[in-house]
């Protein structure tokens, strides 16, 4: 459940996701693909859906809460500036370098990530 300043509660594990590092984050609602994802899913533009991030250079936005697979396509919100943590970002598998390559795409569109993206790790 999402409670202010971007922090969300999940009752089955207790843990908190501060995703939203400062306040005044920017979100608009999106239509999305269908398939399961979830808060803080790295994102990228396909036509006028937004999707699970599959090419690096066009993370577009971050999405604001899970979203689940249906018949149709899923409407909900996706963030497209402020500040983020980088531990609560979600990524597809990929290298250190299309991390990368996705974090200077993003910041291009005013979504900062609070990490040195020269110590960014490949998703494995």
């Amino acid at each position: 459940m999402a409670g202010s300043l971007g922090v969300t509660s999940t009752a089955d594990t207790a843990a908190l996701s501060e995703l939203v590092a400062q306040d005044g984050a920017i979100m608009k609602p999106a239509t999305m693909a269908t398939t399961d994802m979830v808060r803080g899913q790295v994102m990228e533009l396909s036509g006028n859906k937004y999707i699970v991030l599959a090419t690096a250079g066009n993370a577009a936005g971050i999405l604001v809460n899970d979203a689940a697979a249906s018949a149709a396509d899923v409407k909900g919100n996706v963030y497209v500036a402020g500040k983020f943590h980088y531990a609560d970002l979600q990524w597809p598998t990929m290298s250190a370098a299309n991390k990368k390559t996705a974090l200077e795409a993003l910041q291009a569109r005013g979504i900062i990530v609070d990490i040195d993206i020269t110590t960014v790790t490949a998703t494995v």
